[in-house]
């Protein structure tokens, strides 16, 4: 039995950018972190969704620190696409953040809209 997978998104897990973990912070020299939430921290019930977001700001907030602390120059953040929250959320929090140069949300072949670009002064 042959198994079909995708090259690339095997390259991307290989490199960290791709996280199927979920929202633990990961770099890779791709310089990227995945903002998704996997299940850890839930028993039972609906989850909550300003939680998960609070929860993703920390996360993104952290790994703007852990780059600007390592001195990159750029860093992919993922976020995807959904109702556009998280997007607008992080968007909002770097046209405040003194040390982000600028920010592009480009069409990514891997994520399409769903990652910003930022660089860093």
């Amino acid at each position: 039995m042959s198994k079909q997978f995708d090259k690339d998104l095997l390259r991307l897990y290989m490199m960290g950018a791709a996280n199927p973990s979920g929202g633990k912070v990961q770099y890779s020299s791709a310089q990227a972190v995945d903002l998704h939430m996997d299940d850890d921290g839930y028993t039972g019930g609906k989850k909550d969704e300003k939680y998960i977001l609070e929860h993703q700001i920390e996360l993104f907030e952290k790994s703007i620190d852990q780059a600007i602390a390592s001195g990159k120059s750029e860093l992919r953040i993922i976020h995807g696409n959904g109702k556009g929250v998280l997007k607008k959320e992080v968007h909002k929090l770097l046209k405040r953040h003194p040390h982000v140069a600028s920010f592009d949300d480009a069409h990514h072949p891997k994520y399409g809209y769903g990652s910003t670009v930022v660089y860093f002064f």
